[in-house]
């Protein structure tokens, strides 16, 4: 519940929904008050109707009076809800001359042919009553008569009921067409901002481009304005932690280059002692693999500084840096009795990307093939197009890597065997994040036959090859 309070979007209906509901329950309120009003009038027309009707009939036949009372006076009041009618008919000097002697006479002033109506009780129930004073047609001098007309509040109430029903009836549905109308009217308006959601969603993982603010509404301005300066400033300080991070590698590469010769210096004017022969071959393989490290951590800085220009530059065989990845580090698969190949290769896919950053990604790939399968093993590369992509796929027959790792196995240092000394954990993390640099993707299976690990990369190709691919280059 708190969280939909949260909701801009049940916030703003509440504001809009809220005061709706209470201006119609004030209107509802008035609209009891005129449905009694209208049932009060109608029942008072019908009294006074029966009134006088019943008051033209008096006469004064030499000193009695007498009255003829007509159907009419009383089928005015004929309806379904069998309300009690009552009725006197007095002189003016308050004698009765018909009717019922439980209606009390008025003893108010009153005006000739006007009427005056009041609320009473006869017999323990509430009757609207009308006095009505009228000159006799036949008396002599200005004498009057005074007839009273009473009605139970039965048909009043109805009527009342109906009327008030009706504007109860039109109010829910003018609030259900407004309840749908913002419903419908919500989604649209909020539309905007779910569209910004989603383009925040799918923005590469480590983007730091900035949000346009092309056919945004006014609204979302300060918002990408507010996440652009703050890209600007996060960018800044990523550029000057990652130029940190570069110039220390580079100064401890040169550090470790400088301690292997002095090492390899003392291996050849040492002693035939073996063991120093060992320290000294132990210290040689320990420096070749922190500078190994260093220069993964260089590769890896230089694909996140580069990730704003990384499909910059001219058109590139990606065919081409595949082969020529394969040539390099085939002596390394020799020395290991590995055996590195190619299956099949489409000459044809170009890419635009940074041609160090996408030799980088091939070869940290077929290097973590080398370093993880056993003597013996095979590694087989293959470059085809897959819709508009490039997917080149590294498939070796070694241990694998079981469903549960494949996810890790993308963060920095992380390994599944801590005792392989000779396993940095950066291999597949800086393979992630040059495709982040590109746009690509990179997932782990098991090959279809046999067991092993396939690495996939979809490079997205360039579309516009016609106007491009005389500027190509390998």
């Amino acid at each position: 519940m708190k969280h939909r309070l949260n909701s801009v979007r049940t916030q703003l209906a509440l504001w809009i929904f809220l005061p709706v509901v209470l201006i119609s329950a004030l209107d509802l309120l008035m609209g009891y008050r005129d449905a009694d009003r209208v049932a009060t009038l109608v029942q008072e027309q019908l009294l006074k109707g029966s009134a006088k009707t019943i008051s033209e009939q008096l006469e004064k036949v030499d000193d009695h009076y007498e009255i003829s009372l007509p159907p009419a006076a009383f089928e005015l009041f004929a309806n379904d809800y069998r309300d009690h009618i009552y009725f006197t008919v007095r002189t003016d000097d308050g004698r009765l001359v018909a009717g019922n002697e439980e209606l009390l006479p008025y003893t108010g002033q009153l005006q000739l042919e006007q009427g005056h109506y009041y609320l009473s009780t006869i017999r323990g129930e509430a009757v609207r009553v009308i006095a009505y004073e009228q000159t006799l047609a036949n008396g002599v001098g200005n004498e009057t008569s005074v007839t009273q007309v009473a009605q139970t509040l039965n048909s009043h109430h109805a009527l009342r009921g109906s009327l008030f029903g009706r504007t109860v009836r039109e109010h829910l549905i003018l609030l259900v067409i407004i309840l749908l109308g913002l419903t419908i009217g919500m989604r649209w308006m909020m539309q905007p901002l779910v569209q910004f959601g989603r383009r925040l969603m799918q923005r590469p993982t480590g983007s730091l481009e900035s949000l346009s603010d092309n056919d945004a509404p006014s609204e979302l301005q300060p918002v990408i304005f507010a996440i652009n300066d703050y890209v600007h400033r996060l960018n800044k300080t990523l550029g000057s932690y990652e130029q940190f991070v570069a110039n220390t590698a580079h100064q401890l590469r040169t550090s470790f280059s400088i301690i292997q010769t002095q090492v390899d210096f003392a291996k050849r004017h040492a002693t035939d002692d073996p063991q120093v022969q060992q320290v000294l071959g132990d210290m040689k393989s320990t420096i070749a693999q922190g500078s190994k490290v260093i220069n993964q951590l260089l590769i890896l800085a230089a694909a996140e500084q580069n990730q704003a220009n990384a499909h910059g530059g001219k058109l590139i065989k990606v065919a081409e840096v595949v082969k020529q990845v394969v040539v390099d580090m085939a002596l390394l698969a020799q020395q290991k009795d590995l055996d590195l190949g190619i299956d099949a290769v489409d000459d044809s896919l170009l890419l635009r990307a940074n041609p160090y950053l996408l030799r980088e990604l091939i070869a940290n790939v077929v290097d973590n093939a080398i370093q993880h399968i056993p003597a013996g093993g095979m590694i087989t590369l293959s470059l085809t197009k897959e819709n508009e992509n490039a997917l080149l796929m590294v498939v070796d027959n070694g241990p694998g890597i079981a469903p549960a790792y494949r996810d890790k196995v993308f963060e920095r240092f992380y390994r599944i065997d801590e005792t392989k000394s000779h396993s940095s954990g950066l291999g597949l993390s800086i393979a992630k994040s040059i495709c982040d640099a590109f746009s690509a993707t990179i997932t782990l299976n098991a090959p279809p036959q046999g067991s092993g690990l396939q690495v996939e990369i979809r490079l997205p190709l360039e579309h516009d090859l016609a106007r491009e691919h005389p500027n190509s280059e390998g």
